[in-house]
């Protein structure tokens, strides 16, 4: 959910269309978005996109057709209006759900809603009945699996242990709900991924001693739960600290796949990158491989010399993509946040002083690595980003992928009026950039972080402009 500061008025969109390079682009009206909560784009259904809309006491969905014309507006009626909290709207080909919780009185259950393309409810259920918790409230999460056909709701309100809860939405069905023990300091500390198979299989990653004084005893433990008997994998690290890391499962291979970023010395200053390949509880098709970044690569991304200072800072995997012999396309981007102004919370006062927060996105690197762990290719793609006081709302980067390439779409700059740019690669590595449009006189403001891809070629931005909401839908050539 795509949370706003601010309840939007009704609202008529138009249609804008125009012309930049290889692509079209159309633009919905604005919406007034002062008093919003929040929205979710949906995606396409049959001929029209949707768009999900939390108006606090109030919820409705919006059609529009591939203009970005409006073509009707209907109410949820049959979502309480109070008490209500939307934990996720899933859309799938032929109809979307609204998953949510409800509080009454204390009382806090979990339910589904299923709607056809018209918004129309054609099913419902109680996921999870949490009983009377008035002092200890269900505090809840959600992670879908990659079909989006499966989802986990866990509660993370008891430090002591995680009720953990899978559904299946094709079937309407609950396959298994387990309550697991968990040590103290385990969210704080030592949970590192969580991952979901399309199966509704569930993976919990906890590291162990990532410490130079450590370092034998240095680890994953993977918790592997379903509605069979609980596995737990252990992962030797005893080489490397670790940086940075993301998991996630391959449905096609049947595996758990992760890549991150290591440090010889000092696990702010990444030296490498690292791939991992297991079948939890099966060791003997285990791959673990480290693979250390080169001058020449570092020089190219830090634009200057190496020889004196090794290392990367400041750098995150933010996202993994599957390739289908097994192997792994790693995309990790520079960001860091600097605070400014008096040591205190944000946006406080003291002394005549504000607290001001610089949010930087800069250089994205991407390394392909083999299903053995070698590295297939890597490279460098330069941007920079900078603003303030926005929590990086306009900031990063969305990644498109296509059969033969993968799109990286972004603002060149973070202000009102600027141009919006894309990195085109090509499975080899190489790589194109182009201008995808330019803002100035449409009062857009793209958060392409919030874009959702919506066929092999189109992807759906969502814009805000001085309290006003704008869909913009790319199609490329």
């Amino acid at each position: 959910m795509k949370k706003l500061p601010t309840h939007i008025l009704p609202f008529v969109l138009c249609f804008l269309p125009f012309l930049s390079g290889a692509q079209s682009v159309f633009v919905s009206e604005g919406l007034s978005i002062r008093n919003d909560y929040g929205y979710e784009l949906i995606g396409r259904l049959r001929d029209r996109i949707l768009l999900f809309r939390d108006k606090f006491d109030d919820f409705e969905v919006q059609a529009f057709d591939n203009q970005m014309r409006l073509s009707w507006t209907r109410g949820m009626d049959d979502l309480d209006r109070r008490g209500v909290q939307i934990l996720s709207v899933i859309g799938s080909k032929n109809d979307f759900s609204i998953v949510h919780k409800v509080k009454r009185r204390g009382w806090t259950t979990l339910r589904v809603h299923k709607y056809d393309p018209g918004a129309n409810m054609i099913d419902s259920m109680t996921v999870k009945d949490y009983g009377d918790r008035v002092f200890n409230p269900p505090t809840l999460e959600i992670i879908r699996s990659d079909d989006k056909n499966c989802f986990v709701v866990f509660n993370t309100a008891d430090r002591s242990k995680m009720e953990i809860t899978c559904f299946r939405l094709d079937k309407m069905q609950v396959l298994w709900d387990k309550t697991v023990a968990v040590d103290e300091g385990f969210y704080e500390s030592g949970l590192k991924a969580m991952a979901l198979s399309n199966a509704g299989e569930f993976f919990l990653v906890n590291e162990r001693n990532n410490r130079r004084s450590k370092m034998d005893e240095h680890e994953f433990i993977i918790l592997s739960v379903d509605g069979r008997v609980d596995q737990i994998t252990r992962v030797p690290l005893g080489d490397f600290l670790t940086n940075d890391m993301r998991f996630i499962y391959d449905n096609q291979n049947r595996r758990l796949v992760a890549a991150g970023l290591y440090a010889d010395k000092n696990r702010d200053r990444a030296n490498g990158i690292f791939y991992l390949s297991l079948t939890p509880g099966d060791t003997t098709r285990r791959i673990l491989r480290y693979q250390p970044f080169d001058d020449k690569f570092m020089s190219i991304l830090r634009r200057k010399d190496v020889e004196e200072d090794k290392g990367i800072d400041d750098a995150e995997i933010t996202q993994l993509v599957l390739r289908q012999d097994g192997g792994v396309v790693a995309v990790a981007e520079r960001r860091r946040e600097i605070q400014r102004g008096t040591a205190v919370g944000r946006g406080f006062w003291r002394e005549g002083m504000r607290v001001v927060m610089d949010f930087y996105y800069d250089d994205l690197f991407i390394v392909a690595i083999n299903p053995d762990g070698s590295v297939h290719w890597k490279t460098v793609l330069h941007k920079k980003q900078y603003s303030q006081d926005d929590e990086g709302t306009f900031s990063s980067f969305f990644l498109a992928r296509s059969p033969d390439r993968i799109r990286i779409l972004f603002n060149d700059e973070i202000k009102y009026e600027n141009t919006c740019s894309e990195y085109v690669l090509s499975p080899g590595g190489d790589f194109d950039r182009n201008s995808l449009m330019n803002t100035l006189g449409q009062s857009l403001r793209l958060r392409f972080r919030d874009a959702l891809q919506i066929s092999a070629s189109e992807c759906l931005v969502p814009s805000e402009f001085r309290n006003k909401l704008k869909l913009v839908l790319l199609k490329f050539q």
